[in-house]
Order: C-alpha cells, then sequence, then structure tokens
C-alpha cells in the first residue's frame, strides 16, 4: 500500500514567505537580477531585467545567452564566460552591447557568479547594469570586423558555420591551434579535420542537438593537425536563426585543451603503473604466506576470483570491487606470525594452537593499518572471520557492524577452505561447501551474498582455473 508524505502546513508558510521574501529582495534592486540554473537556462528574473529583455514568456526557461537581449557577438562573449563560472572558475565583471525594444542599443554590465547548494555549483547569479541610455541601432559591420572586439580579447578559436555544419567564418586563432590558415578552413565542415572514427563519434552527439535548434557545451573533440598531430578541442556552441525563424547556423568557440588532455593521459599512465607495482608487491605478499604452507598454496588467489565473481553478481561498483580484489589477497598476511608446524599439523588442533590462528586477522591489520591504501583494506581483513550471529572472531562483530566486502569475503574464504585439501582433512567438495553456506545463512553468513555465490556456480558455471 503506498503512502504520500505529509509536509506539515507551517513548513509550506515557511517556504511561501521565503520566496515571497527573495522576489520583495530581487524586485527592489535597480539592476536587473538573474538566476540561472546549470545547464544557463534562466529560473529568476527581477522586474529591472524584464523591463530590459521582454516578458516572463520570453525570459524564464531561456538560455540566458540566446536572449534577444544579445547579438550574437555578445551572446559568444556571454557564453564563454557563463562556461567559466559554470565550471567553477571566477569571472571578472564585464561590458557588451546589448539590445532593446528591438532597435535600441544600450551599454550593458554584466556580474556573474556562481551559485552554489551543498558546496557544489548548481548554476550562476546574473546582475545586469545598464551603463548608458539608449540609442539607435548601429548597424552591425561583416566580415571580421563583426567579431574584431572579441578575437582581441580571447585566446580560444572564434567560428561560425552555417545551417549545414560548413564554417563561414573561423577567427585568426585557427591557424595557432591547427595549424591552417583561415582561407583553408572555411568552406569545410567541423567532421573534415577528425579521423574518419572520431567524426562518426561527434555525428552521433551534435545531430540530435542540432536537428532541435539547442545550444551546446563542453563537447569533447579531436581534430588533426596540419602536421598531422591530434588537437583536443572543447567546443560550445549557440544556434542563430533568420526573420523567418529558421535555423541559419551556429556561432561558438573552440577552447584548445591538447595540453589538459595529455596531462590527463600521463596521470592515468602513472597510476596504471603504480597500480601495477602494488599488484605485484602484493601477490609477493600473497606467495610468501603460502610458501610456509603447501596445502594452501593458491588459496588467496581463488578467494580473489571467487569474491570477485560474487561482488559482479551483486552488481558491486568498481570501487568497491578493487577493495574486494585487493583484500582477498591480503586476507591471511597475519598467518606469517603462526608457526609452520600448527599451519601444517595434521588431524584436530589444541585449542591452544587453535586460538594461535585465530590470531591472524588481527596480525594482518597490524601490519596493513599503516599503509596508506586509497580502500579501508585492513578494516576488510580483519573482519573476514566474523559472523552475523557474533560468533566470529577476533571482535566478535554482529549484521551491519560487519563491512560488506568482509561479508563477501568471508564466503568466499569458507567455500575454497571446505572445497580444497587441508593438512587436517582431505577436501569435501562444492556440493558440500554450497550445502554449508545454505544452511548457515542469515546466522553466519549475509543471504544475499549466499544466494549470488549459488548463482554463481550453479547459473554461471563458475571454474576456479
Amino acid at each position: 500500500m503506498s503512502t504520500t508524505r505529509h509536509i506539515p502546513d507551517n513548513k509550506l508558510s515557511d517556504r511561501t514567505v521565503l520566496v515571497e521574501q527573495l522576489e520583495a529582495v530581487m524586485n527592489s534592486a535597480e539592476d536587473g537580477m538573474v538566476l540561472l540554473d546549470s545547464t544557463g537556462g534562466t529560473v529568476k528574473a527581477n522586474r529591472a531585467f524584464l523591463a530590459l529583455a521582454g516578458s516572463e514568456e520570453d525570459v524564464l526557461e531561456t538560455k540566458f545567452e540566446s536572449l534577444r537581449l544579445f547579438d550574437h557577438s555578445a551572446a559568444v562573449e556571454v557564453m564563454r564566460r557563463l562556461n567559466m563560472v559554470l565550471s567553477g572558475k571566477p569571472v571578472s565583471p564585464f561590458q557588451v552591447v546589448g539590445f532593446i525594444e528591438g532597435d535600441k542599443q544600450v551599454e550593458l554590465e554584466i556580474k556573474l557568479s556562481a551559485w552554489t547548494r551543498q558546496g557544489k555549483t548548481s548554476g550562476a547569479v546574473v546582475v545586469v547594469r545598464q551603463l548608458s541610455g539608449s540609442r539607435p541601432r548601429t548597424k552591425v559591420p561583416e566580415g571580421e570586423e563583426r567579431f574584431r572586439d572579441l578575437v582581441e580579447t580571447t585566446s580560444d578559436w572564434v567560428w561560425e558555420t552555417n545551417e549545414k555544419g560548413v564554417y563561414t567564418y573561423v577567427s585568426p586563432r585557427v591557424t595557432e591551434i591547427l595549424g591552417y590558415e583561415p582561407h583553408e578552413v572555411v568552406g569545410k565542415s567541423h567532421f573534415d579535420f577528425m579521423p574518419l572514427e572520431e567524426a562518426h563519434r561527434a555525428v552521433d552527439a551534435i545531430n540530435p542537438i542540432v536537428e532541435s535548434h539547442q545550444p551546446f557545451r563542453f563537447i569533447h573533440m579531436k581534430k588533426i593537425h596540419k602536421d598531422g598531430h591530434p588537437v583536443f578541442l572543447e567546443t560550445t556552441g549557440v544556434p542563430f536563426l533568420g526573420p523567418d525563424g529558421k535555423l541559419r547556423g551556429y556561432r561558438g568557440i573552440h577552447r584548445d585543451v591538447t595540453e589538459r588532455r595529455q596531462a590527463e593521459e600521463k596521470a592515468q599512465q602513472t597510476f596504471r603503473k603504480l597500480e601495477t607495482t602494488v599488484e605485484s608487491v602484493i601477490q609477493a605478499i600473497s606467495l610468501t604466506v603460502e610458501m610456509r604452507d603447501r596445502y594452501t598454496a593458491g588459496h588467496q588467489e581463488r578467494v580473489k576470483r571467487l569474491a570477485g565473481a560474487i561482488g559482479r553478481e551483486m552488481q558491486v561498483p568498481q570501487e568497491r570491487l578493487q577493495i574486494i580484489r585487493v583484500a582477498a589477497h591480503l586476507h591471511d598476511l597475519g598467518k606469517i606470525f603462526v608457526p609452520a608446524e600448527i599451519l601444517t599439523k595434521p588431524g584436530t588442533l589444541s585449542q591452544v594452537e587453535f586460538a594461535i590462528i585465530k590470531i591472524h586477522p588481527q596480525s594482518a591489520y597490524d601490519i596493513l593499518k599503516n599503509i596508506e591504501f586509497p580502500w579501508p583494506i585492513a578494516e576488510v581483513v580483519v573482519q573476514h572471520h566474523e559472523r552475523l550471529d557474533g560468533t566470529g572472531y577476533p571482535n566478535g562483530l554482529r549484521g551491519e557492524e560487519i563491512t560488506s566486502e568482509a561479508r563477501i569475503l568471508a564466503v568466499a574464504d569458507v567455500v575454497e577452505a571446505m572445497a580444497f585439501h587441508r593438512a587436517y582433512r582431505p577436501a569435501l567438495g562444492m556440493e558440500a561447501a554450497l550445502k554449508e553456506i545454505v544452511k548457515k545463512k542469515e546466522t553466519l553468513y549475509d543471504p544475499k551474498v549466499v544466494e549470488a555465490c549459488l548463482d554463481v556456480f550453479l547459473d554461471h558455471g563458475f571454474e576456479w582455473e
């Protein structure tokens, strides 16, 4: 039976009062004030701004740079600065020419700042101040003159395409970024400078946006420099329409992010090398433990494989799978402190000998806690012999006190131990191992982990090697 959440009337009343107070403060300001969402869409505007830009119907839910207040040159500049704010960068106040009542030209000062919620950028706050009285709109010169102010102040490649995606204008910056002179680029499309596979990807990404006449932001493209090396660009564009309302083309900027991309790839390569090194060290430690007990050779590797398979069956996120994998490799590290004659003793252990064995999770924890892993490896390792009903060791934890990774590791450890030979008994076999975990699920073992383990073996045919 579904239930409807009840919100007290006084809470609704408080929220209404806050909204009214916000609107009162905004509408008392002489400057235009606008609140934008994370996509640059207009969420709220005060009366002063509506007096400049048009009615609420014209303004609300419209991309800020697409408002009729701005012509194409101003729109590109506004879009460039807004992108910086939305990506967490500060922006100084700047001036653009705006157009009100269709043909009256005014100078505007715009201040942009981030709108944050819970520490994250959720949009932007815009303050628009009119610096001059209106005057008749002057004709914007054609050709390079229409972009001259923008080109002089930006290091980005400014471009314009027609409705077919063919460049009709590119700024001189294209030569520094791509190696071609502007006249070599005009008449060609975005895709003419891309490898074939990249062109197919870009077409799939951009075409749906263009068909809906929407702006696009932060689309990444790989183009080929004139000398043959790859150039990575971050692309933003805004549509412009003809008097008939039909799409005439797009205007926007390409930002060269090649150095940033290369730095990210280098960092990834370094991380992968470090990961490989750590993996090798972990395997060496694991082998050191197993060399002291020939009956458990391969145990930690097999536990790692089964625990990973169980985790994937449970759709555990990749980072938690990494925790399980590393912890499985190291879970018996503490046995290096257990005398070899106890590890390899045939038959039943005495109470004293078993007490020594039970110390190994804590011993492993004492070693691992001082290693700065990016994950809680020591906590998972120390808990792999804990049981849901509190009968495990070393700390007698219960239920949710045991990490989910340790609960997966516990089942994998028990199944492997029963399926293979030990010094004190021959292998009991897979059927006995699976029956054991089914019998004791909910008392000793997490039922969800047990079910996933059964699926791994019975439905997916898991094999140790």
